[in-house]
């Protein structure tokens, strides 16, 4: 009996220092973006309806896209990059659209991130956390992630119960879906706040090609479409100003 409580002691105080460290690190240090989802300029809700550049009358119902291999730049001309940074960002899931970066918050003047999962995580075995198949955003070994997927209903929509279902994939040669982004920080931050980063839905029908729901209501596969969607919403992201 006396051995097991030695044991315990032991333990617990190992246990609780590195719950407490982890909540530390993520609630308080390092630098945090908030992805704030919006329809051109107004504030995204799954409640409201919208129009697209095709005079289309939408809802979105669902919305998630994964980011990741961030690299931090600061004024000095210093460059950070994170190995092993991905995030599924769930609009539907306030928490998983505010992550925090285990780097300085401070005199940052870009943000450059992979919209998507890279080639190595598609081809390299079962993953864990948010690339966790479970997730809901994997197709098979030979397809990989579905790097964003989009959801919702419009009058339009040729499907039953007028849905449409956008699930954007494709990391091989040909059929390629990832998006590098890049984001200028040109104002200055409070750096004990995240910085916000838009994401306008908007730009999954408009775009270099626009994309027409009635035309279009369904992409669940690799190729042309989806490279035509991504080619799209590959310009959703700002940094949001403040005067």
């Amino acid at each position: 009996m006396r051995r097991w409580l030695i044991i315990i002691a032991l333990i617990v105080p190992t246990a609780l220092y590195s719950v407490n460290r982890y909540k530390t690190v993520n609630a308080t240090q390092g630098l945090g973006l908030n992805f704030i989802p919006v329809v051109g300029d107004k504030m995204f809700s799954f409640d409201s309806s919208y129009i697209n550049q095709t005079g289309e009358t939408f809802t979105i119902t669902k919305c998630l896209f994964y980011v990741s291999n961030f690299s931090i730049t600061y004024k000095t001309g210093k460059r950070i990059r994170i190995p092993n940074s991905y995030f599924l960002i769930d609009l539907s899931d306030p928490l998983s659209c505010l992550i925090r970066l285990p780097v300085p918050a401070n005199d940052v003047s870009a943000i450059d991130f992979l919209l998507g999962v890279d080639s190595a995580k598609n081809t390299g075995g079962i993953q864990r956390g948010v690339l966790d198949p479970a997730r809901g955003m994997f197709w098979t070994w030979n397809t990989g992630y579905v790097m964003a997927k989009m959801e919702g209903v419009s009058p339009v929509a040729n499907m039953p119960g007028h849905k449409f279902s956008y699930h954007i994939g494709g990391y091989s040669k040909g059929q390629q879906v990832t998006k590098s982004i890049s984001l200028p920080v040109t104002s200055k931050f409070n750096d004990e706040k995240p910085i916000d980063i838009t994401a306008d839905l908007l730009r999954w029908f408009n775009g270099p090609l626009p994309i027409s729901i009635a035309a279009n209501p369904s992409c669940h596969s690799p190729g042309q479409l989806a490279r035509q969607i991504s080619g799209n919403y590959q310009y959703m992201f700002g940094i949001k100003q403040y005067p």
